[in-house]
């Protein structure tokens, strides 16, 4: 039934100041968990079979880059279908950010959209990095008179199966700059995502190294067969010169061996001044204590 999905700039609801002060009441939706809240509004158009979705505002996001703020976006789904997508704009550097754009949904009589959940993420957009979800709220359609037009307010709550779900790997960097050496431990990973028919992996560690987008050197780790939590302890070096630390880049994949098909990737994570708030602030920590080894555990991401 998915069809004929739109997405508009300009505002086909309401006036878009009337809509505000009509919503910014005390009246929040949901609990607190101090991700923010988000406002938007909703319409049927029973005659044209059509839902018109409007993203309003979100306010007092969490920070997520180091800069102490985010670039965030609305990713929309109608579930249970996962496979549709809509985004809005990314605003950037906005803890605070405006939207007011519309999506509509056409072709969907009333009684289906019933038996539909709206979904609606707030995620900080990373250039470098995989982005970062900030907060999720689900609206039942059959809990929703969408005859009166509503506005609502609600509070974010915490992503579901974004922690950890394709593992972490312990990660331990020393960067020597009077000789513009860095060495890199792959100390171990755990609770791997399985790859395999058998419900287990074979996980191997590969590292590239970047400059300036540039892939210059590889490393690789030994194999571990079967095994979802891998022990490593093996050692790598890469030359990079103090007048380039800034602009190096280490992308670490965490790849699931396979002897007769595609190696597979399980996570990754990536290394460098510019990429996510947790992993810039290991490179950071590497650079401010020179010549020791500072160790982290990183979670993978696709």
């Amino acid at each position: 039934m998915w069809r004929n999905v739109k997405s508009i700039a300009t505002m086909l609801m309401e006036d878009p100041e009337v809509v505000e002060e009509r919503a910014t009441g005390p009246i929040v939706e949901g609990v607190d968990f101090k991700l923010g809240r988000i406002q938007f509004g909703l319409m049927y158009d029973f005659q044209n079979l059509t839902l018109t979705l409007r993203i309003i505002r979100a306010v007092d996001l969490p920070a997520k880059d180091v800069t102490g703020t985010s670039d965030p976006y609305v990713k929309i789904l109608l579930l249970p279908d996962k496979k549709h997508k809509l985004l809005t704009k990314v605003k950037k550097r906005n803890l605070n950010p405006h939207w007011n754009e519309c999506f509509l949904f056409e072709g969907w009589p009333h009684n289906k959209l019933l038996e539909k959940t709206l979904y609606l993420q707030v995620i900080d957009y990373d250039r470098f990095s995989r982005d970062d979800p900030i907060g999720e709220t689900y609206i039942p359609l059959n809990e929703t008179d969408l005859s009166q037009s509503p506005v609502v307010w609600k509070f974010l709550q915490p992503c579901k199966d974004t922690r950890g779900k394709l593992g972490e790997l312990l990660l331990s960097l020393c960067y020597q700059p009077n000789i513009g050496r860095l060495t890199v431990i792959v100390m171990k990973a755990k609770e791997l995502k399985a790859k395999d028919i058998t419900g287990s992996s074979d996980p191997y560690v590969k590292i590239w190294l970047h400059f300036g987008g540039t892939k210059i050197e590889k490393k690789k780790t030994s194999i571990k067969m079967r095994s979802l939590n891998p022990v490593y302890n093996e050692s790598f070096i890469f030359e990079i010169p103090w007048e380039k630390i800034r602009e190096a880049m280490l992308e670490v994949s965490v790849m699931d061996f396979d002897k007769l098909g595609r190696n597979e990737l399980i996570g990754k994570v990536i290394l460098g001044s510019r990429s996510g708030p947790m992993e810039t602030r290991h490179w950071n920590d590497m650079i401010s204590k020179p010549r020791q080894q500072v160790a982290q555990w990183h979670l993978l991401k696709d």
